[in-house]
């Protein structure tokens, strides 16, 4: 998830725990522990592809966060005891309440589709993927919202709340555990729609008579839970994306991503040197990963010279046919020559002669428009209307 939503997370878990102890500390403290996991993106490693499957990876571990929560606590513990100046609640209780700020982080960011290692080391090892429960966009305001209102509150108001003289909200602590309440419930909701918007996709496979599915993938596709993309695989290897949203009266609609359709081929002629990226690429991924070729036209050097690169693409995040994590693994001049490896680089953006290129901004307007009205839909990019049988 985004930064700030981790911070208030982080924030409101340490309020509800000891916040009537720490009083505006305890939000303080458990923002920097909300936000410490997210620190290993200052770790640049040599190619985009270990930039992007190394994060989210020990800084993210359920094992590594659970022993770093402990060990502060005790070492905070003694140094308190050392001092002569004992902490007003148990050592236990600093435990939990570290240890939850921290390992909240991972398991919030295991709810989007991204991937996040949450067994490290052990993660590879295992053959595990890296968990990837696609039900939350990786930026979503109504899930954060309470969590903000918990953390502004606590650190205006720190442990005294005194809306009420007793009962539910006496202290921000209680305040921030009824937020926490509230954004788990919105958690929970996510799964829901998203296993709703799954069935409408498999519906409309149904619908247009492809029952040949292999595996398939669902993950909100805004902002926002109201709007899902599905990614399906046929046993020929051929890629259907779905899209739909809750609100629809009809089924989602459909398309052929027909520039993978010699993927499987690609990936097999894969130069020996780039099969180890290729490879990491994959697993992180759970093989959701398509491969294609784009040609790189460079008059102003050489006049009609063709750079064929060879990419792969991440098919769990894309807008339109626009992947987020895009990659070129290898190239050539010209058809007939062979596939040369190179160290992985950002994949660039080949527009259309005549067509403008949209910003990621106008992308997110557009599929807003979409979640609302149904009747929306790009025939010119391929997608394709189903009836209810």
């Amino acid at each position: 998830m985004d930064s700030l939503s981790q911070i208030v997370l982080g924030a409101s878990v340490q309020g509800a725990i000891l916040g009537k102890h720490q009083g505006r500390k305890a939000y303080l403290y458990g923002a920097m522990l909300g936000t410490l996991p997210d620190l290993d993106v200052l770790i640049n490693y040599p190619d985009p592809i270990s930039n992007m499957t190394y994060h989210r990876g020990f800084s993210h571990s359920l094992i590594v966060l659970t022993a770093v929560g402990i060990v502060g606590a005790l070492l905070i513990s003694r140094y308190h005891a050392w001092r002569n100046m004992p902490l007003p609640y148990s050592t236990m209780r600093l435990a939990i309440a570290m240890t939850l700020a921290l390992t909240t982080h991972p398991i919030l960011d295991s709810f989007t589709v991204y991937g996040t290692q949450l067994l490290w080391p052990l993660q590879e090892s295992l053959s595990l993927t890296p968990f990837s429960i696609a039900s939350m966009f990786i930026i979503d305001p109504l899930y954060t919202l309470p969590l903000l209102i918990a953390m502004i509150i606590g650190l205006i108001k720190g442990s005294k709340l005194g809306v009420f003289k007793t009962a539910v909200l006496v202290h921000c602590q209680r305040l921030a555990i009824w937020m926490l309440v509230i954004s788990s419930g919105y958690l929970m909701l996510s799964l829901g729609l998203k296993y709703y918007a799954q069935d409408k996709a498999e519906q409309t496979l149904t619908a247009a008579k492809i029952d040949n599915i292999a595996r398939i993938k669902t993950m909100p596709v805004l902002p926002t839970i109201l709007m899902w993309r599905t990614v399906a695989e046929d046993d020929q290897n051929r890629l259907i994306e779905i899209r739909g949203s809750v609100l629809d009266s009809r089924l989602p609609e459909y398309r052929y991503l027909t520039q993978y359709d010699k993927s499987q081929t690609l990936r097999a002629n894969l130069p020996t040197a780039s099969q180890p990226y290729a490879n990491r690429l994959d697993w992180f991924s759970g093989d959701w990963t398509g491969y294609r070729t784009q040609t790189m036209l460079d008059d102003a050097v050489e006049p009609n010279k063709q750079d064929i690169q060879l990419v792969v693409d991440d098919l769990r995040m894309m807008a339109g046919d626009t992947a987020f994590f895009s990659f070129v693994l290898a190239n050539k001049t010209g058809q007939g020559s062979p596939w040369q490896s190179i160290t992985p680089l950002d994949a660039p953006i080949v527009k259309t002669d005549g067509e403008p290129e949209l910003s990621r901004i106008e992308l997110v307007k557009q599929g807003f428009v979409r979640v609302f009205d149904e009747s929306v839909v790009d025939n010119d990019a391929g997608w394709v209307l189903v009836d209810r049988d």
